[in-house]
């Protein structure tokens, strides 16, 4: 069946190629970027139905407009995949890194959490709508280690979150977290051990699946320990 599904962060890396391959399978992709210049050119290189939306996740405004979009022109969202992150820059979790914290917090966590929020409307409308939240390995707890502070901090509790809105949407809408793992992307370097499609697959199968569970932790399309 094909579905509606928006993209954040679909302009580069995991994200782009989660666009390619939904783009690639029939869908409606709806790419959120940052900067609608950076969408227009990444969609250039994809084959399939692409729509570009200008979608900073820290801008409450952006996400209104991609609202009015969505339904003005397909009245409902079928798929929300919250993959727009960024990393921190600093290694440590000293208390001089606070500013860094906010900092990555402000995408990482909020901005899937206003996305999440002000897409629910269009989600309900949907008869099997899902929500996909791009976290990491590095902010499960049973395995928590030191460094990257910030970045950890906020997959914590983007994790966090997932298990909350599974509870709270339980038997109307699907919510999960997944983690791509090391993957060759800016953000993940030259040395990473997984291709983008890799990292993409397990994101790509909870969105088109036609049975997944609710409130858990993925990679490879298996459970793991939050």
């Amino acid at each position: 069946m094909k579905k509606i599904i928006l993209v954040t962060g679909g302009n580069r890396g995991i994200g782009l190629g989660i666009c390619k391959e939904l783009a690639g399978q029939g869908h409606t992709v709806l790419l959120g970027s940052r900067t609608l210049d950076q969408g227009v050119s990444a969609a250039s290189s994809l084959a399939g139905e692409i729509q570009v939306l200008k979608l900073d996740v820290t801008e409450e405004a952006d996400i209104v407009r991609a609202v009015k979009y969505i339904t003005d022109h397909h009245g409902q969202l079928d798929v929300l995949i919250n993959n727009a992150g960024i990393i921190s820059t600093g290694t440590g979790a000293t208390f001089s890194e606070a500013r860094e914290v906010k900092r990555v917090m402000e995408t990482n966590f909020y901005g899937a959490w206003r996305v999440a929020q002000l897409m629910l409307p269009l989600l309900e409308k949907s008869r099997e709508a899902r929500i996909i939240n791009m976290s990491s390995g590095m902010g499960a707890l049973d395995d928590l280690d030191g460094g990257y502070a910030a970045y950890r901090m906020s997959k914590s509790a983007l994790n966090a979150l997932t298990i909350l809105l599974a509870n709270e949407l339980r038997g109307k809408i699907s919510v999960n977290a997944m983690c791509p793992g090391w993957v060759r992307t800016e953000m993940g370097g030259a040395d990473a051990s997984r291709s983008i499609e890799q990292g993409a697959d397990t994101a790509v199968w909870l969105a088109t699946a036609e049975k997944i569970p609710t409130g858990k932790f993925f990679r490879d399309r298996k459970v793991i320990s939050w």
